[in-house]
């Protein structure tokens, strides 16, 4: 019996200080009411359709907001501005980009200096890949690069066969594995740097005569001015450069007309029609030291000069057949035609792109 007694006690015996009651109300931990707002431990149970409780503050934002304003080293800014302590001290660090955009001090880094380098020499390989392929649908680089292995030698002896080639014998050219010899190892074979040289400088003598020549503008003429002007240049190339496309034009339709097969290029054409600017050179200088009548003469002689050369030097590129005149008496006069045109075309165009130049 009063072992009973004692246990009815203990389970009916209460804290002492009276009641345990629960957080914020009234009731106490035996209390049904209770037992349903608060668990075990004491925390509220979360009640259905309601709002979770947050258990923990949610600092995620504060640490990635000052994450990266430390700055390098410690204290500075890696390259952005504390927008939340208005900026200045962001902006006066290292890299820092004022208003929040890269501006011209990201270049001082050196990662994005040389980045940037790097992505501009891909930019330039890849446009020059793209021109050469480009190029090399219409016209091979190495063709180009055949034209212009010259060399001094060549040069002086080019220019003296042009000028003096009745004492020439030899006006092969020669081949190895089916290509012909460069230039600079052949005098007999066309090239394009001489030609390039005798039309600038044909240009620039056109310019020269202009300047020592004065003419009437208007119908009185109290004081004579002087013909050149800076748009004279400019109007002599275009010249220059329409007449030798339409000679050379007029060559190639005459081959496709008389459907004449030839072993001349087009580069070959460009390089033979282009050598009579050496011829025109000559003249008009001859014009400034001995007037009209110096330069009729020295254009009659270049003339013939260049006829002799166009006829024998092209005699091997159109007949094909050892450049012998009896290739041509066998039924086949219209490649002699063909070489005639083309050699008696020559002093035309000499006269034609000079004789306005002299006074």
């Amino acid at each position: 019996m009063t072992i009973a007694r004692l246990g009815q006690q203990v389970r009916g015996r209460k804290p002492a200080g009276g009641e345990s009651r629960g957080p914020g109300d009234g009731t106490t931990m035996y209390d049904p009411q209770y037992q349903q707002q608060y668990d075990i431990y004491g925390q509220p149970v979360p009640q259905q359709g309601g709002p979770q409780p947050q258990l923990f503050e949610d600092t995620s934002g504060q640490a990635y907001n000052n994450y990266g304003n430390q700055g390098y080293g410690g204290g500075v800014d890696y390259g952005y501005p504390n927008t939340r302590q208005g900026g200045q001290q962001g902006q006066q660090a290292y890299g820092a980009y004022p208003g929040n955009m890269p501006g011209p001090q990201i270049f001082q880094d050196p990662m994005v200096a040389n980045m940037a380098m790097q992505y501009g020499q891909s930019l330039a390989s890849q446009g020059r890949e793209y021109m050469d392929k480009k190029i090399e649908k219409y016209v091979s680089t190495s063709q180009i690069k055949y034209y212009f292995a010259v060399d001094t030698h060549y040069v002086m002896k080019k220019l003296q066969l042009l000028l003096f080639p009745y004492t020439h014998t030899d006006w092969s050219v020669r081949y190895e594995q089916d290509t012909p010899v460069q230039p600079r190892h052949e005098v007999n074979a066309p090239d394009l740097y001489i030609p390039l040289m005798a039309v600038v400088t044909y240009i620039l003598v056109a310019g020269l005569c202009l300047g020592l020549q004065k003419s009437c503008v208007t119908g009185d003429c109290p004081e004579l001015l002087h013909r050149f002007s800076p748009d004279v240049l400019g109007m002599q190339a275009s010249s220059a450069l329409v007449w030798l496309v339409l000679e050379i034009f007029i060559i190639l339709a005459t081959l496709y007309v008389t459907a004449i097969q030839t072993h001349i290029k087009t580069l070959d054409l460009l390089a033979f029609s282009s050598y009579k600017y050496v011829g025109m050179i000559v003249s008009l200088l001859a014009g400034l030291v001995m007037d009209s009548l110096g330069y009729y003469g020295v254009l009659a002689y270049c003339s013939l000069s260049l006829v002799v050369f166009m006829f024998r030097t092209l005699r091997w590129q159109v007949q094909g057949s050892g450049g012998t005149m009896e290739a041509y008496s066998v039924g086949n006069k219209r490649r002699l035609y063909l070489l005639l045109f083309m050699s008696g075309l020559q002093p035309l165009m000499m006269w034609w792109l000079t004789h306005h130049l002299v006074a």
